[in-house]
């Protein structure tokens, strides 16, 4: 690899040594995908595919000028940059120019250094976006390159105020004291009254302060003592501020004789928690949380006055609105945690919170946010299963439905009684969620709610249901399930409810169904014609289920069936009994 055109001497260096040939048209082509990530990132979401394909683009435009250097030094001018006095970018219209953004603001030097497209190339497009987007008086692009704190870009600015200010230079009618010093040299005499000698009075006078009193190695440091102020200055960098002064906030807290401070200290953290969600601080915000339930649980240390604060507090972050905005910051990307962060933050919320937590996942058209919701939910719901029984009783069809899977992935058996009841709900939704938790609790309390919805006027709720009863090998149920499977509604229903009800009843009819199915595969009427070809497979499929000897015959008399569909059955079914 040639070196890097910022390390290679200018014109004016050693005799020899000449500049390679700098990659100018890389370069070109670097700015020009910038400027179109750069408006891509404008328009579209991070992980829209147009955008990541616009960035994939600029990585590959910085890889492919990192075969020829390692960085990329640019001299900025108000309407282009300049590398090694070559123009590689320009743009004369103000509000696009790339230029002008930095010039603007003072930065006359920018240098990109090779990893930055793999380590910090969407980091500098946040950067620049938000330069071009600010309003506010007092920030920059200098305060946003300071805040993002970049490794990979470096740049050097110059002061606006004093740009362009020229150094005084000397008054070339001042007063010329040296030839009035040096008379004063010559007529100096000795102290026994003769002129000095010629020595003497070629002697300039020593200074007061010498070069070689300096010895430089008596103010450097050993590489011991490097190392150690290396490690004590990264450990301050890697210090967790916030939460040491939340630590200050709560030790003077701790005081229930200083009422007025212990309320000034709440309003803090009334402004703090806010600021803290905002900013996507979950973690600083947890704390918080956590120690504002620690001083609500020990007694005596807050005041009365205190106390309604912090309840106040807790009560506001968990109320509906809170929770809104949580979900929005969470679909924006203005907070980016996982489900456990999520849920230690969500498990100090009043249990007000699980209700609109809940409806907000289930609301959610973001699969990523409404499966981070729900899980955080969970791991709630699992320290407090009686929050999540209450959620049964709420009015909203959408958080009743959430509340019933919640009950069937945790396995709450108590909630049996009240998911039959929700089996028989007027949304569709609810009785769905009902019947499928209920195939998953296994107890008894649910069976009857089951063998109800059978009869539901909902296609998906009935096949749930003949599912549930079939998993469950509920056997009172062989009954209603046979009045489905030799009914004439069944003939018009679609494969996946045929095979769902012919299914389950193998599961639980015993030998009566055994008998009943194998004629609906192999028999035929008094024409000699067969049963269609539906009814056929789903009748292979339920003997397939009941796997008895006898099934076994029905299905091997049916494997030369002529039609593809009772053929694919019936090897199913046969590969179910060898499973």
């Amino acid at each position: 690899m040639r070196p890097s055109p910022s390390n290679v001497p200018g014109p004016g260096g050693p005799d020899g040594y000449e500049i390679p040939e700098l990659p100018l048209d890389d370069a070109r082509d670097l700015f020009t995908v910038l400027g179109k990530a750069l408006r891509a990132f404008q328009l579209y979401d991070e992980n829209n595919p147009v955008y990541q394909r616009f960035v994939q683009n600029l990585r590959a435009a910085f890889e492919k000028l990192w075969t020829d250097v390692d960085e990329l030094r640019i001299q900025i001018e108000e309407d282009r940059f300049l590398w090694f006095g070559e123009e590689v970018y320009r743009n004369d219209t103000r509000a696009e120019s790339l230029a002008f953004l930095f010039y603007k603001d003072g930065i006359r030097d920018v240098q990109f250094l090779k990893g930055i497209e793999q380590e910090e190339l969407e980091a500098v497009l946040r950067v620049l976006q938000r330069a071009r987007s600010i309003r506010a008086e007092g920030e920059d692009l200098l305060t946003i390159l300071w805040d993002a704190d970049l490794s990979y870009l470096q740049y050097h600015y110059v002061d606006l105020l004093a740009e362009g200010v020229e150094v005084p230079e000397k008054d070339p009618g001042a007063l010329d004291l040296s030839a009035a010093w040096q008379g004063e040299v010559d007529t100096e005499e000795t102290e026994d009254g003769q002129p000095a000698s010629s020595a003497q009075q070629e002697e300039p006078p020593r200074p007061k302060v010498a070069t070689e009193d300096f010895n430089p190695t008596l103010y450097s440091f050993d590489p011991r003592e490097v190392e150690i102020l290396r490690r004590e200055v990264d450990r301050e960098m890697q210090r967790d501020i916030r939460a040491d002064i939340l630590s200050a906030l709560f030790d003077r807290i701790e005081d229930p004789e200083r009422e007025e401070r212990q309320l000034q200290i709440l309003d803090i953290f009334g402004t703090l928690l806010p600021s803290f969600l905002s900013k996507g601080e979950i973690r600083a915000a947890t704390l918080l949380l956590e120690g504002v339930h620690r001083l609500l649980a020990a007694k005596g240390v807050l005041s009365a006055s205190a106390q309604r604060r912090a309840n106040g507090l807790l009560d506001e972050v968990s109320g509906s609105d809170a929770i809104q905005e949580l979900v929005l910051a969470l679909a924006d990307g203005g907070i980016d945690v996982g489900p456990d962060e999520l849920s230690h933050f969500l498990q100090f919320l009043r249990g007000g919170a699980l209700e609109p937590l809940l409806r907000a996942a289930m609301g959610s058209e973001d699969k990523r946010i409404r499966l981070l919701l729900l899980e955080a939910v969970a791991a709630i719901g699992k320290r407090n299963p009686h929050g999540v029984l209450h959620l049964l009783q709420v009015d909203d069809p959408t958080v009743l439905a959430g509340a019933c899977r919640m009950v069937g992935e945790m396995g709450l058996g108590d909630a049996g009684p009240r998911l039959a009841e929700l089996a028989r709900h007027e949304s569709a939704d609810v009785r769905l969620a009902a019947v499928e938790s209920s195939a998953k609790l296994r107890v008894s309390t649910v069976a009857a709610g089951l063998e109800a919805a059978l009869k539901d006027p909902d296609r998906a709720v009935r096949i749930a249901a003949a599912r549930g009863l079939g998993d469950l090998r509920y056997r009172p149920a062989a009954k209603a399930l046979k009045a489905v499977v030799t009914s004439r509604a069944i003939r018009s229903a679609d494969i996946s409810e045929k095979i769902a009800f012919f299914e389950s009843y193998g599961a639980v009819g015993g030998d009566e169904a055994v008998e009943l199915l194998g004629d609906l595969l192999n028999k035929r009427g008094l024409l000699g014609r067969r049963e269609p070809e539906e009814i056929r497979a789903g009748a292979a499929l339920g003997l397939g289920r009941a796997a008895t000897p006898k099934a076994m015959e029905h299905l091997r008399a049916a494997q030369s069936a002529t039609e593809p569909v009772v053929r694919s059955a019936v090897g199913r079914a046969l590969r179910m009994e060898r499973e």
